[in-house]
């Protein structure tokens, strides 16, 4: 069995540290900067399940907020609306786990590959959105009300550009450094 050590992966207020992709798991350490949120969204073919390592984090499920401290977990259902958000003063780290692993692992790959091309890449994110929309992988999650309208628009907004910004050699690069074997070897620390 190998043993994979992925590249630290973020945006904004949140930072991913994968830990595990396979078959059947996505399983990474989130960070969440104080003021750090996600608007409302569902995943509609995986289960997700928190652990807080690190601080406390409150989680809105049916409009009801929910705190869950240190050492807490939850596991929220497939198709399952929730949202988050860090309103403490501290970072707050939870193992997170997808199963069944759907799309997610390789929405993070895109991401290692960015990262590897360009680690300060300011809009690594919406490349690797395009690059999974053009590739037909299924959605890492899916956005409720505006947030969903305002991220439909982005996305019909890439294709339209996609093509001037070189955006498209993207695609056509991840896929051929998938195919070549880089795309797991590349991160491959012990056998």
């Amino acid at each position: 069995m190998k043993t994979y050590s992925y590249p630290e992966v973020g945006w904004m207020k949140e930072r991913f540290q994968v830990l595990l992709i396979d078959e059947h798991t996505c399983t990474f350490d989130w960070t969440i900067e104080p003021g750090g949120s996600v608007p409302e969204h569902c995943h509609q073919e995986s289960d997700e399940h928190f652990t807080i390592i690190s601080g406390a984090l409150s989680m809105c499920i049916a409009g009801q907020w929910t705190p869950i401290q240190d050492g807490g977990s939850l596991t929220i259902p497939r198709m399952t609306y929730h949202s988050l958000r860090n309103s403490t003063s501290q970072p707050v780290i939870c193992r997170v786990s997808f199963t069944p692993v759907v799309d997610q692992g390789k929405f993070f790959q895109i991401l290692f590959f960015l990262k590897h091309l360009n680690p300060k890449d300011p809009m690594a994110l919406f490349k690797a959105l395009y690059i999974s929309d053009q590739l037909n992988y299924r959605e890492f999650s899916t956005p409720k009300g505006s947030t969903r309208t305002i991220m439909v628009g982005i996305l019909r907004t890439f294709r339209l550009f996609a093509p001037l910004t070189g955006w498209n050699k993207l695609i056509r690069k991840f896929v051929q450094h998938q195919h070549s074997g880089e795309g797991s070897d590349t991160y491959t620390t012990a056998a």
